[in-house]
């Protein structure tokens, strides 16, 4: 079994659906790719973002993995979700 080289173009035309669906509600989805098939994903809010009509990280996460999988559907694809408020350094006390 061998695995297609996905290019990162292609990683952002497969997202694209995901992105189109966040924009409706003022959210921008940016991605990069870690590794070969861990990407990165990223969601914005615009200045007028709907707060409640961001789904859970969890099911963004497996939506982006779905559309992943169409790239190659023999790899392993793991997706890192940050999303606006998120803090990816620690807080002191």
């Amino acid at each position: 079994m061998t695995h297609t080289d996905t290019r990162d173009a292609d990683v952002v035309e497969a997202l694209a659906p995901l992105a189109q669906t966040l924009a409706a509600d003022d959210y921008q989805l940016t991605c990069a790719r870690a590794e070969e098939h861990h990407v990165v994903v990223t969601v914005a809010a615009g200045p007028a973002a709907c707060a409640d009509c961001l789904v859970p990280k969890e099911l963004t996460e497996r939506m982006a993995v779905q559309r992943l999988r169409s790239l190659d559907s023999s790899a392993v694809w793991t997706v890192e979700i940050h999303y606006p408020g998120d803090h990816t350094e620690p807080t002191i006390p």
